[in-house]
Parts: structure tokens; sequence; C-alpha cells
């Protein structure tokens, strides 16, 4: 039965017996279906510079095929047979391209403005920016990541959006934060290294880049990135652990291994911070996006809080 499945479903024998156990037969099969789809192209219009509105009339009235996203309400979805830089308002920062589970991210962790946040992961710069524009460019995000490469493409985001508030650093988190670093923060956000089995859409050959033991692999690394980050958090403070994938070991397991060696940090129902709509993609207190139910990149993300 394995075999045959993964050879219609066209992924790896591993991974459909894997979801096979986490989503039983039917939903795991909807799954496997929703991956052999092509992903949508989702931006996420800049507040700082205009309302989703605007941006999706101007599209429109340009001819373009465009519509607002159901869960995230900055989001427009984009039929665009060219480069994403020829979309109009691009070179003015009217926009960036961001998945919609992804824009939720911010949301959840819902900065204020004058505060200080860290994103720990954060090239190529889509939840920085975002954070700033929640946070009114107000405050202090600092945007750490260990690619200089990666951190690039923060720089130039952060330009094009025209967002002050930003700060990026090349810094492996792993090893820890020092200097200018290692301050007290309000909120911390680690969208953390994973197998990405969310994104098969938009990333079909990654299936067969990937195997059981990486798995094992990253889901040390994450436990490590929290154990690093987590002490930088002030006491009353929000940590947001995120991921792009669909797999107990790197999601719930992670999340559960911290708390029990934290006994300081208790999880938050993520219900209470999502927008409207998106309240639906809550589960046993997780933020859980998937493809075949929700139609958005796969996500996963839990919200703790600091004691104190």
């Amino acid at each position: 039965l394995l075999s045959y499945l993964a050879v219609i479903g066209s992924h790896p024998q591993w991974l459909v017996k894997k979801w096979l156990g986490q989503f039983g037969r039917e939903e795991m099969e909807a799954l496997l279906k929703a991956n052999n789809e092509e992903a949508p192209l989702t931006v996420r219009a800049n507040l700082l510079k205009g309302t989703r509105e605007a941006l999706l009339s101007q599209w429109l009235e340009s001819g373009l095929e465009a519509a607002p996203t159901r869960w995230s309400p900055q989001g427009i979805r984009v039929k665009a047979s060219f480069g994403v830089e020829r979309l109009p308002g691009f070179g003015e920062g009217l926009f960036q391209v961001q998945g919609e589970a992804s824009q939720l991210v911010g949301y959840l962790l819902d900065p204020k403005p004058g505060e200080r946040v860290l994103d720990a992961c954060a090239a190529p710069g889509g939840k920085s920016t975002h954070l700033a524009e929640l946070a009114h460019d107000q405050g202090e995000i600092i945007a750490t990541d260990i690619s200089a490469r990666g951190l690039e493409k923060v720089k130039e985001n952060v330009r094009r959006l025209g967002i002050r508030s930003v700060h990026p650093y090349c810094a492996d988190v792993l090893q820890g934060l020092d200097g200018i670093l290692a301050v007290p923060y309000d909120r911390i956000v680690v969208d953390a290294p994973c197998s990405a089995l969310g994104t098969l859409r938009s990333h079909p050959e990654a299936r067969w880049h990937r195997s059981e033991s990486d798995i094992e692999r990253l889901s040390r690394l994450q436990r490590q990135l929290l154990n690093q980050v987590e002490r930088f958090l002030k006491p009353g403070g929000t940590l947001v652990y995120a991921t792009c994938t669909l797999t107990h070991e790197e999601n719930e397991q992670t999340v559960e291994n911290f708390l029990r060696s934290h006994a300081d940090f208790v999880l938050e129902d993520a219900s209470g911070y999502l927008p409207g709509e998106a309240r639906q993609l809550v589960s046993g207190r997780y933020f859980i996006a998937l493809p075949h139910r929700h139609d958005t990149e796969g996500f996963f993300a839990a919200r703790m809080r600091k004691k104190g």
C-alpha cells in the first residue's frame, strides 16, 4: 500500500508513511494531491505605504488577475506571467512577496510600537518587515541571519519598503548572542531552519532531497536555537516558534520538549492573536496551516509567554 500511495502521489515512501501516521489515509492523500498543485503567488500589502484595497484596485484596473487572501487581512493573490519585480508598485515598496500563512506569524507575535524585537532567522526579511509594519515602524527590530547573502535580501527589502526600524546583523544565533545583540528583548520570533515540507507546492523537487535523518537532525537544531534565544527574553515577554514544515518532531514535539525543560514558559492559545477568520487555523492552541485544508503553504507556530 505504501509504495502504491508513494508512486501515485509522487512523494517518497518514508514521507507517505510518516504522514499516514499523522493524518490518516484520507487526509494524507488530500495533502499529497495538494502538494502536486501549483503554488499561488501571494504578496503582503505594505501598510506603511497604503492599504490592501488600494493596491488590489490598482492591479485590477491594470488588467491583472488578483484577489484578496482569505486568512490574512494584508494578503493578495496575483496571477502574473512575468517576474514579481514588474508588478505595479514593486519599486515603490507597496508590497512584499510573502506566503499567506507566513504573514499570520507576525500577527501571532503582535509587536507594539517602541518594543525591541528579535527575528532570529530573518532572511529574506518577509517577517522582519511585517513586524515593523505592525509596530508602525516604531521600535527596534533586530534581524539576524547566519547567511550574509540572505541578509543582503533583508537589506534590499527593508530599503525598498521604506522601513527604518529593522536592523540586520550577520550572526550565528546557535553560538549565542553577544555584543550589541545580547540585550533583553520584549518579543522574539524563531522561524527555524526546518525540513520545509510545507512548501512542496513552491519547491516540488525538495521532497526528493530530504530524508528521515534530516528531521532528527533539524529538531535537535531547533531545540538548541530556542535554548539560546530564550535567555534574552524579558520576563513577561513573548516567544513565537514557527516552521514551514509538517512533522510532529519539528513542530509539537520541539515545543513540548522546550516547555518541559523551561518551567518559566507557558503555551498561549494562538486564536487569541490571529485576525478574524484565521482563528480557524488553530488546533490544540497551535497555529497550523495545511495546503489541502486551507489552500496555503504548510505552516506551524506556537506562541509562548515567559512568566514574570
